[in-house]
């Protein structure tokens, strides 16, 4: 089921379905709407959602609250100082290239909602941007601490030019919590929605090699997201072909994924869900985090 949904979010099918799924929660889906006309979203904000439908990605660094940005750093570099020891409890090590840096911290496969890294996904200026962006209060689907290195082997799964297709809109929240500034830290790369559109859904193929991609769209077009540490950036990673994590031998790079769709989840399954309450949860975070 699951890959047979795959395949229809890469046709336009996928609109179809999303409404499909949608009709079968009207009611949490007018109550998402309805809180979403609730927020306090600055103008800025409000310019940063526009760019996001428009272009497929907006850079949001200076949008990100300063005191949640410094613990988020602090626990960053903490969890770095151990890599060697996480890889070791990670639950998955399908991508070689990859250290998960979160999965020993869950406690039965959850997080919970006062972890910083939780915590930064949830911060009013994020929320106010995905909401704005999609219309309703977004569905946090998980957070992701994830450390690429160099492994002398050759580019494979999401250092290929892809598109993620969990859902009509997948939009995610990047930041860098080590320097990125050469191509050798493994910049997180990407095609404009204007862009990606020229490329579109070849029917073979997931994952495409520079050349593939170079025969439809120029060069010129890409965005490459060098950057200082603390950097964020939100992307469609649905609407925008995009790759990453090519490094160079002895250079490694921290990033943060938060990942956002509209309700309700296209995919089945997702019922165990990756968070659990904390005390001071608010009725709009339990919202967000599907709980």
């Amino acid at each position: 089921m699951s890959r047979a949904l795959w395949h229809v979010n890469r046709s336009p099918l996928r609109y179809a379905v999303k409404s499909g799924v949608s009709a079968w929660h009207r009611g949490e889906k007018r109550e998402r709407r309805r809180q979403a006309q609730l927020l306090n979203v600055s103008a800025a904000e409000r310019n940063k959602a526009e760019e996001l439908n428009r272009n497929g990605y907006a850079v949001v660094t200076e949008l990100m609250d300063p005191a949640i940005q410094a613990r988020f750093a602090d626990a960053g570099i903490a969890r770095l100082a151990d890599v060697e020891a996480l890889e070791a409890k990670q639950s998955s090590n399908w991508k070689k290239f990859w250290v998960r840096l979160l999965d020993a911290e869950m406690k039965d496969g959850k997080l919970g909602a006062d972890n910083v890294f939780v915590q930064y996904a949830l911060q009013p200026s994020v929320i106010n941007i995905v909401a704005t962006a999609l219309g309703e209060i977004p569905w946090l689907d998980y957070v992701l601490l994830s450390y690429s290195r160099h492994t002398g082997e050759e580019l494979a799964s999401s250092q290929l030019w892809h598109r993620d297709h969990d859902d009509v809109r997948v939009i995610k929240l990047f930041s860098y919590l080590t320097d990125v500034e050469q191509d050798g830290d493994g910049p997180f790369t990407f095609l404009p929605r204007q862009s990606t559109d020229k490329f579109g859904f070849p029917l073979l193929g997931s994952h495409f090699p520079d050349d593939r991609v170079f025969d439809k769209v120029p060069r010129g077009d890409v965005k490459v997201m060098k950057a200082p540490r603390l950097a964020s950036f939100m992307v469609d990673t649905a609407k925008c072909l995009h790759m990453g994590s090519r490094m160079a031998p002895g250079r490694g790079r921290l990033l943060y994924t938060a990942t956002f769709f509209a309700f309700p989840r296209m995919y089945p399954g997702a019922k165990n869900r990756p968070f659990s309450l904390a005390p001071d949860t608010t009725a709009l975070q339990k919202l967000i985090l599907g709980l």
